[in-house]
């Protein structure tokens, strides 16, 4: 979708794996990311804020709509345009980012293109990685084994109140969430900023300006979700890693909190890309009216009248 109308976001769906047959109950890839992006307008979900900004979010949804458009990288379909949505998620996958597959090459080049023009990017676990290599960082299997179960990211630069992007409201000392990762990125593009991460993985959550930002866990994975992925996986895992991470999904995560932050990410640009163009709009029609009225004042004296 095109970015017309500041009442309707798009945000793409980068999809780089599919759900195991095994985990069909909890639905597709893209049905589980769609829900993780709404979380923030549910209120079940939101007890993170107040009854005041309940009310204010109820309101802002009847002004607002987001439509999503998925896009299977393995199978290489990838926008055509970057500006086919306002925000596009790259999403987690079993593969490598260092993988020498064309369809990862491929999802790289539309990574640098999105970079190139400042759009709006959000890469999640495997998408945290590809965009780090994307840009010129590196990813490796981690020696420390498996990252399975809920894991707390703390955040870098003394504390959270440095941090200036914005959209990290509300504010939180660390963030928890549902890890499933064996790579992790192990040195960071030149140009990006490292945010928060943990002793086993310390690059765990990074940005690029104020367009992208990436994160190592799966916030988008429901505890019920992780519990029947580690179960599907236990073969790979020893066995305290599988023990740890079963009994780590009785801790909150900090889902709820995670999804706000993608949708004030969203409503940043948005906002932005908006009063950008109002802006050309104005600029626009002084230049016609400005061009105008000197044509006119050349007709007219070419007629031989004098304004």
């Amino acid at each position: 979708l095109p970015m017309s109308s500041p009442h309707v976001h798009s945000v793409g769906i980068i999809k780089c794996m599919e759900s195991p047959q095994k985990l069909n109950r909890h639905g597709s890839i893209e049905e589980i990311y769609r829900n993780f992006v709404l979380l923030a307008e549910r209120n079940e979900t939101v007890d993170f804020l107040d009854a005041e900004h309940d009310q204010k979010r109820s309101e802002k949804a009847t002004s607002f709509a987001t439509q999503f458009r998925v896009y299977d990288a393995q199978k290489q379909e990838l926008p055509l345009e970057i500006r086919e949505c306002d925000l596009y998620i790259v999403t987690g996958s079993p593969s490598s980012a260092y993988d020498q597959e064309e369809w990862i090459q491929h999802l790289e080049d539309f990574v640098r293109s999105a970079d190139r023009i400042k759009h709006p990017l959000i890469g999640i676990c495997f998408g945290h990685q590809i965009v780090a290599q994307a840009l010129g960082g590196k990813v490796g299997k981690s020696g420390k084994g498996w990252g399975i179960g809920v894991h707390t990211y703390s955040w870098k630069k003394n504390s959270f109140r440095k941090i200036e992007h914005p959209w990290f409201s509300p504010r939180i000392d660390t963030v928890k969430a549902v890890a499933s990762h064996q790579d992790q990125v192990i040195e960071m593009p030149p140009k990006a900023k490292l945010l928060a991460g943990s002793s086993f993985c310390p690059i765990g959550m990074f940005a690029v300006g104020e367009h992208i930002w990436t994160i190592q866990t799966h916030p988008e994975f429901t505890t019920e979700f992780a519990k029947d992925l580690y179960s599907l996986r236990s073969h790979r895992f020893a066995d305290n890693e599988y023990k740890y991470a079963v009994e780590s999904l009785n801790f909150q995560t900090d889902a709820g909190i995670v999804s706000h932050w993608i949708a004030s990410f969203l409503l940043y640009h948005r906002k932005n890309q908006y009063c950008q163009t109002e802006k050309l709009h104005v600029i626009a029609t002084g230049f016609r009216v400005v061009v105008m009225s000197t044509l006119m004042m050349l007709l007219c004296r070419r007629l031989g009248h004098f304004i």
